[in-house]
């Protein structure tokens, strides 16, 4: 009598299904649970950040608007004052002093070198959604130290405030080729200027550069006070407005 042989056992090919589709699951899995990790830890960065920047405010006061503008009026009658105000700016601004990441873009002018100073309070869920305050400046411009002051004073005292929208602060000095640079940047980050308030003069070429009418930017150009004491409840009331146009997340 013939024995009948084995049949061939079926579990090795069970085995291999099951691993192509259990090891490509875990993979996603694990992909997810790394990026979960990754977020945790970014958030945790940035909450520590926030409380860092926080125990750096100050409010706005009389005291730091008349030191700033003092230094300022000085700095802008420089030789060299399109470098002096972006490093001024760069070095009060920046992470010991107020806690802010600050970008300085430069550039050439005939031969001089020139720069782009801005910073920002980046949205909570609306980063995308930018409130700017604009400062433009030239050599020997004294107005313009008052509304650099004024700037200072409301980023001093917003530093580490979580924001639903974006708030940035910018210095530009005047010229197209300037706001050129800025318009470049928007557009590769993707940025839409809700509210735009302009601190001094405002630039003429600046609407049709940045193409501000056919984006919906609501331009705010405040006549700014003559003095260091109108400028405190100017800049409060600037700060307050700041505010309400960026919401809190």
């Amino acid at each position: 009598m013939t024995e009948t042989p084995p049949a061939p056992s079926a579990a090795p090919g069970r085995w291999i299904r099951a691993a192509l589709v259990i090891f490509p699951a875990g993979t996603v899995l694990l992909g997810i649970a790394s990026f979960g990790v990754w977020q945790w830890k970014k958030d945790q960065e940035a909450d520590r950040s926030f409380k860092y920047a926080q125990a750096l405010k100050r409010e706005i006061n009389l005291g730091s608007l008349e030191k700033h503008t003092e230094v300022l009026r000085g700095v802008l009658k420089q030789k060299d004052a399109m470098q002096a105000v972006p490093g001024y700016l760069q070095s009060i601004m920046g992470e010991e002093n107020m806690g802010y990441t600050v970008r300085r873009q430069r550039f050439d002018r005939a031969g001089a070198e020139c720069a782009v100073i801005d910073t920002e309070l980046a949205g909570k869920k609306l980063w995308r959604d930018v409130n700017l305050v604009l400062v433009p400046y030239s050599e020997n411009e004294e107005s313009a130290a008052l509304a650099l002051a004024v700037m200072l004073s409301i980023a001093h005292e917003l530093t580490g405030q979580p924001m639903l929208r974006t708030l940035r602060f910018a210095a530009v000095p005047r010229g197209e080729d300037a706001l050129k640079l800025i318009a470049v940047k928007m557009r590769e980050e993707g940025d839409r200027i809700l509210h735009l308030h302009v601190l001094g003069a405002m630039p003429e070429q600046l609407p049709e550069i940045w193409n501000s009418k056919a984006l919906g930017t609501v331009i705010d150009v405040p006549a700014l006070p003559a003095t260091a004491v109108d400028a405190v409840p100017f800049a409060q009331a600037l700060k307050q407005k700041l505010l309400q146009e960026t919401g809190q997340p």
